[in-house]
């Protein structure tokens, strides 16, 4: 996502969400705002169209960024994908992946804190979104793996780890 420093210090005096709005539009990516507030859209994945909201909870100072992969780990799977976000969240460096406890779904959450009346700059809300997107384009394959291919969360954790070297 590309954004310009300049049109920084003049959001200041927005909302979070009314930020990330000006980089989605730049993106020319269409966003609605939710009954709750938040601010949903849809993105282009390396494995599928990913969706994702931000939320702004100003109780505790804090954007909040979730991304859904589009799957769910019934109930009699949610102790291997339990399993295998602690081998995935291992390898993330910004937000982690978590399993929600009403419905099994699998979500990508990245958060930042912003005191005192902060607000990101275009910049950091754009890397929140492709901290989102890269995490799930690479491990999408082993949830897939373990939900759809039954492998164990090893194996499914070792199907996505290889790294490709050159051109086809």
């Amino acid at each position: 996502m590309d954004t310009h420093p300049e049109e920084d210090d003049a959001l200041l005096a927005l909302d979070p969400l009314e930020i990330v709005e000006h980089v989605l539009a730049a993106e020319n990516l269409t966003f609605d705002r939710t009954e709750d507030g938040d601010l949903a859209f849809a993105l282009s994945g390396d494995w599928k169209d990913y969706e994702l909201w931000f939320a702004w909870r100003p109780e505790a100072d804090c954007l909040q960024l979730c991304l859904s992969i589009g799957r769910s780990a019934p109930k009699t799977k949610r102790p291997a994908a339990y399993e295998l976000l602690s081998l995935i969240n291992q390898r993330v460096w910004l937000g982690h992946f978590e399993v929600w406890a009403e419905d099994g779904e699998i979500v990508f959450r990245h958060s930042m804190s912003l005191p005192g009346g902060e607000r990101p700059t275009l910049a950091q809300a754009a890397s929140m979104i492709d901290a989102a997107v890269e995490a799930a384009d690479r491990f999408y394959p082993a949830f897939d793996f373990l939900l759809a291919g039954a492998k164990s969360p090893d194996e499914a954790m070792a199907a996505c780890m290889f790294e490709t070297v050159g051109q086809a």
